[in-house]
């Protein structure tokens, strides 16, 4: 059986796009899936045995792992709310998070402090999620400082 050149043509062209969504997807794994029993406390540990910060100069400022199973994180971008970006989805329900900030580097480690809340959540998705973003103000339904700053002159015009 004989392959024609180009079939072979076609055949790179189509897979090569799935194996960067999914080298991609791995890293969104590797940086923001959490384990259903990681807590706040575990943030040095599993960003340091991760290799979050590996190839980086500094610590990175902050670093949120979700609380649930990789099916649920997929679901938001099947299911969530479609941004008008049309690649960011914020998430219909709440999910457990960990918010781990930077605190201190000790001698060649990082050091986390990890705070545990159950919030929305953004994601950019291409097929699966690449990329965790933080909901600006005005998405949550609360108002930017924008906002408030306005309505604080308005109220004080009357």
């Amino acid at each position: 059986m004989k392959i024609h050149q180009s079939t072979v043509i076609l055949l790179l062209v189509v897979c090569a796009p799935l194996s960067t969504y999914s080298q991609n997807y791995e890293a969104f794994k590797n940086k923001h899936v959490g384990r259903l029993k990681l807590t706040g406390k575990d943030c040095t540990a599993v960003i340091e045995n991760r290799r979050i910060n590996e190839n980086r100069k500094n610590c990175k400022p902050k670093n949120t792992f979700i609380m649930a199973t990789e099916d649920e994180i997929k679901a938001i971008c099947k299911d969530g709310k479609p941004q008008q970006d049309g690649k960011t989805f914020i998430s219909n329900t709440e999910f457990d998070v960990i918010d781990c900030t930077f605190d201190k580097k000790e001698g060649d480690t990082c050091k986390y402090n990890g705070v545990e809340e159950k919030k929305t959540i953004a994601l950019t998705c291409e097929l699966f999620p690449v990329h965790y973003s933080n909901i600006p103000a005005k998405q949550k339904g609360k108002k930017t400082q924008k906002e408030t700053a306005l309505n604080n002159g308005k109220k004080k015009k009357s």
